[in-house]
């Protein structure tokens, strides 16, 4: 049905955390399109041999994921901003993405329950195709081990913007003293993004750590660096990990 297509879009909708219900139902009718055009044509020998790896149970899912993440990494693309000297040289998502109350932040809080987080972990999992899990989890743990604040960011991503700027430049901690993994620029990115969201229950990015108090959410929500902050809790946390 056409709504479990668009569901199964916005789940992916995570890598900027900014999309439209007209976006996911355009990307939903796609591949609505796409499969009633592949049950009617005869098959391929491409058709073939994707089906005969999809039968395989390390590749499952990845043509159907890998298109909804490429339509999703099109989509970020377009809706970037032109680095300028007003914006700060800003080139990725509208910021005003990551403002609290704004739409982009309560899909994102809707992406990360029940259905849609189950779907946002698989398809995490199968564009991560094959790793090597251990090695993937160490590097995890010695980089939330060796800085006393640990973010696994996209670099384009309004909400990883917001958090960068208010522990950098509001809060004031020293570049040292946070180290910053940009997943969508990284080798190890999408396998990253998989296993943490084994570890916490969501795909979402920015994913922040700070020492002695382990995963604190990401930027608005779970529960989330500005809401800390606001709540007056944000920068104990920082001095007891010596942030700050």
């Amino acid at each position: 049905p056409r709504w479990a297509l668009v569901a199964m879009a916005m789940a992916m909708a995570d890598v900027g955390g900014v999309l439209s219900f007209q976006h996911a139902g355009a990307i939903g009718t796609r591949i609505g399109t796409m499969a009633r055009r592949a049950a009617v044509s005869p098959p391929s020998p491409l058709r073939l041999a994707m089906k005969e790896q999809e039968e395989k149970p390390e590749a499952r899912g990845n043509f159907l994921t890998n298109f909804i993440y490429n339509l999703e990494m099109l989509r970020v693309s377009k809706s970037s901003e032109t680095p300028t000297a007003d914006n700060g040289g800003w080139a990725g998502e509208p910021k005003e993405g990551a403002l609290e109350g704004a739409f982009a932040q309560k899909a994102s809080e809707i992406s990360q329950k029940g259905f849609a987080a189950s779907i946002k972990q698989w398809i995490a999992e199968s564009i991560a195709g094959e790793y090597d899990k251990e090695a993937v989890n160490k590097r995890i743990d010695e980089t939330i081990a060796r800085s006393p604040v640990a973010m696994f960011s996209f670099s384009k991503c309004p909400f990883c913007l917001r958090s960068k700027e208010l522990l950098l430049n509001e809060i004031g901690i020293d570049k040292s003293n946070i180290k910053i993994i940009e997943c969508d620029e990284d080798p190890q990115g999408n396998a990253i993004r998989a296993e943490l969201g084994k570890r916490t229950g969501r795909t979402s990015m920015p994913s922040i750590w700070i020492r002695e108090q382990g995963f604190v959410g990401g930027c608005n929500d779970g529960p989330g660096i500005v809401p800390l902050h606001k709540e007056g809790k944000l920068r104990g946390m920082l001095e007891a990990a010596k942030a700050l």
